[in-house]
Formats: C-alpha cells, structure tokens, sequence
C-alpha cells in the first residue's frame, strides 16, 4: 500500500499537536489536543476552520465547459454566476440513474468552474468523467487536486 497523501497544512496540523488519522489515502487530522467536543462548541459558539484539501477539484474551462456540465451533473450549471449564486450541490449520475457520487460545483471565474467530489471517489469520478468527455473538443477539463489547498469556514 503507498503512503498517504499530506495536505499543504500537514506541518500546521502536527505543530498543533494534532492526532493524525488517514482517511481516504490522506494523512488527516482527527482531533487537536482539547478534543472534539471543545472543538464542536466552539465551532457552534463561533467558527471553525477546517482543512479540506484531501477533496479532489477538478476545474472545467473552455467553450464546451456549461454543455459538458449540463450533460455530466443532475444540476443546473448555467444557472451559477459569480455574483449571485457561485455555487450548487449537484450529484455524477450513471446512465441508469444511479450515482457515481455527490459533489459540489462552484463558479469563481467568468469561463472556470470548480468540481470538489470526495477525495475517496476522486479517481473513480475522474474516469467517469474522462469516458464522458470525448464529444466536447474546447473543453479542459484539469484535476488540481494537488496544486491546491482548500479550507472551509
């Protein structure tokens, strides 16, 4: 089995005396040394930070970028704008309706729009989606999963 990946905050993680768990092929923080009911109450009382870099992102640009989307997610992606509505939970489905998975699509560019799947289904999702994608020809479609950090408020 291959070592688990570290997110950019590994070192941030261990000099705050986190207790490190893998989950999902990524080396993760499972709880600091106040524990995890100090940490839910404050996260409820104020706010919490958390590093989600271990979610794959997939980006999608180009001319075919909204037809590839409209055709690959149960959502409505053209319905997204950056200033209003920048981001939608939507589902991968199969061609018989069932689910590859559940992800969120976020649009914080004009022309670019950012896919988070679950970093457990990362390289299932981006098979399907590269089985999918040969009819759309101005399209990227990139997986910056390791180029890029990621935290949620």
């Amino acid at each position: 089995m291959s070592e688990p990946h570290k997110t950019p905050f590994y070192d941030q993680h261990l000099a705050l005396d986190a207790k490190m768990v893998e989950f999902g092929g990524w080396e993760m923080p499972l709880m600091y040394p106040d524990g995890i009911i100090s940490e839910h109450l404050n996260t409820r009382r104020k706010a919490g930070l958390f590093d989600v870099s271990h979610m794959g992102r997939f980006l999608i640009r180009g001319k075919d970028a909204i037809p590839f989307l409209q055709h690959v997610l149960t959502s409505n992606a053209a319905s997204l704008d950056i200033h209003t509505v920048g981001a939608q939970y939507t589902l991968i489905p199969t061609e018989t309706g069932g689910a590859v998975d559940d992800a969120y699509l976020y649009r914080f560019q004009e022309n670019e729009y950012l896919l988070v799947v679950n970093a457990a289904n990362r390289d299932k999702d981006w098979l399907h989606f590269q089985n999918l994608v040969g009819s759309f020809h101005e399209l990227q479609l990139l997986d910056h999963t390791g180029e890029m950090a990621m935290l949620s408020l």
